[in-house]
């Protein structure tokens, strides 16, 4: 496993983390609440890699962070009331459950009719992508139903999978010290009532204004 330390990273370091998503492999990033598991989401080989790293079921989707809302557009639809959400709370710790296309399935959807997306706010994601053009898998890095992680350490990431045995390019981890915390808030638009709805509950910085959100919303309609 090789650690970068984010805050020495150079652009050569950006570029290699790229050969290294291109390549069906993992990685271990920072986000704005905890540490992630990532690869690129449209490639099933590698997603397949993340069900098995994390012991995951393979009936529950994965959650993906996007450069931005065009990004999404080749896998989902994005309807007006996900538009406002988009336009107050992203970048940031929210992801919204979009209806998905049905030209294609990727893996990370295990059959779902939608995708969880999100705009991060850390700028680790913000200079990857100025790099890949794909979306990344943003799910916690841990073993399913264990605590998420919000500080990492060599010792502790080989601990913690240590069941993983990946022969080629391993996983690459970037280091960016300890993390607040918690988790983003899930939320979902019903198509018929446009109530928003609240799949998760997230513990994060924008809790407070995003409940004020939405109950103005839904009592307006």
């Amino acid at each position: 496993m090789k650690i970068f330390n984010y805050h020495n990273m150079t652009k050569a370091d950006y570029k290699a983390i790229k050969k290294h998503l291109d390549s069906s492999n993992l990685i271990i990033y920072p986000t704005e609440t905890s540490y992630a598991v990532g690869a690129n989401a449209l490639d099933d080989e590698a997603v397949k890699k993340i069900f098995l790293l994390k012991k995951r079921d393979n009936l529950k989707p994965l959650p993906i962070v996007i450069k931005n809302p065009a990004m999404l557009l080749n896998i989902a639809y994005i309807k007006k009331g996900e538009e406002d959400l988009i336009s107050i709370f992203w970048p940031g710790p929210l992801t919204i459950l979009f209806e998905a296309r049905t030209d294609k399935e990727y893996l990370f959807q295990s059959n779902s009719k939608y995708i969880g997306a999100r705009v991060s706010s850390h700028a680790f994601i913000e200079e990857l992508f100025q790099e890949i053009d794909y979306p990344i898998i943003s799910t916690s890095a841990n073993i399913s139903s264990k605590e998420s992680l919000n500080e990492i350490s060599e010792n502790e990431l080989y601990r913690i999978f240590a069941d993983y045995n990946d022969k080629e390019d391993g996983i690459i981890a970037i280091n960016d010290g300890k993390l607040a915390g918690g988790c983003s808030t899930i939320l979902k638009i019903d198509c018929c009532t446009r109530k928003i709805n609240i799949v998760r509950e997230g513990n994060n910085n924008i809790k407070e204004r995003l409940s004020c959100y939405i109950k103005n919303i839904n009592n307006k309609i």
